[in-house]
């Protein structure tokens, strides 16, 4: 915690909060959840007791109250003293029981299937979260996930299964499109931010060769990438990821510049598995190794270098980083 002389930056304060930035971001505009101060350059700046107001709302988001409840019944608050340990829905609210401060009590709350299961320590339900239209609290579900788990178990046990049972759901119903967006906004938010903290963390050897990932020019669906991403990061593996939609003109002038160890190329349909333009990449010295991953590639015949899953994606390019 910082004293009270002392403040940080978005970023720093998000790592201690345990939030991706862009929350932080989220909840200042929504919510008007704004630091104490500005820097001179105009930089948001939070304080303790910024710190501890936006603690106080995580415990009462994480008990189940809805992130709007949650921001007003601190906003106006001043937190100077510890926090109070929280019994129930409305005691950070009601604080040491002081009420001069006119913050209207929080009606109580009915928990939700998903916040009772965190209750009683069992993983929330991230599909309800997102059906519930409550993107700040995804986003932290989904980074909370990230930081217990690691980047493989998290995406293959909790982020897969989310963004298959939401898109199983538009298919069936022909609704729902804007879960679809909250959910895959929110795993892509919560990949980035893993992956930069992780990358500062493992801080990645610079005299290695890199790893280069992306899609070819008719796949849009790049969520897979950042997967990856974020699992060679925490294995302190550099990457330079090309995202969606990549001409195979500008990857094989990306992969000459950048002269990787391994290149990683996701498909997702056989529309977008394209073996001919794969096979015209540009070769370098040394050599890389060609990787690629997703069911486009399965329902082509399975090239040389294919990996069905992203523990197996993640093992080969490690190894053709570090033989």
């Amino acid at each position: 915690m910082p004293t009270p002389s002392e403040s940080l930056t978005v970023g720093a304060a998000a790592r201690r909060l345990g939030i991706a930035a862009p929350t932080l971001r989220s909840w200042e505009r929504r919510y008007g959840l704004s630091p104490s101060a500005r820097s001179a350059g105009g930089h948001r700046r939070y304080s303790a007791e910024d710190l501890a107001r936006l603690r106080a709302m995580l415990r009462l988001v994480d008990q189940g109250v809805p992130t709007a409840e949650a921001a007003a019944a601190v906003r106006d608050r001043i937190y100077t003293a510890p926090l109070p340990s929280v019994t129930s829905a409305t005691s950070v609210a009601e604080g040491t029981g002081n009420r001069s401060q006119g913050v209207p009590k929080p009606q109580p709350v009915r928990r939700s299937a998903a916040s009772r299961a965190e209750h009683q320590g069992k993983p929330v339900d991230l599909f309800e979260i997102a059906n519930a239209m409550d993107s700040d609290r995804l986003t932290h579900e989904v980074a909370r996930s990230l930081d217990r788990s690691g980047a493989v178990q998290a995406w293959t046990s909790r982020l897969m299964p989310l963004l298959v049972e939401v898109g199983s759901q538009w298919e069936r119903t022909g609704a729902c499109v804007e879960v679809e967006h909250l959910a895959s906004d929110a795993v892509a938010g919560g990949l980035r931010y893993h992956t930069r903290r992780a990358i500062e963390q493992h801080k990645p050897d610079e005299a290695e060769r890199a790893v280069v990932l992306a899609c070819l020019e008719r796949e849009d669906h790049a969520l897979p990438l950042l997967a990856v991403a974020a699992a060679l990061a925490e294995r302190g593996i550099r990457v330079r990821t090309l995202g969606a939609a990549t001409p195979v003109r500008s990857l094989s002038e990306a992969v000459r510049r950048i002269r990787p160890a391994a290149v990683f190329i996701w498909s997702s349909t056989r529309a977008t598995a394209d073996l001919d333009a794969v096979r015209s990449l540009a070769r370098t010295r040394p050599s890389y190794q060609l990787v690629v991953g997703g069911p486009g590639w399965q329902k082509v015949g399975k090239p040389d270098g294919w990996v069905s899953t992203l523990a197996e994606a993640v093992t080969a390019l490690v190894t053709a980083v570090r033989p």
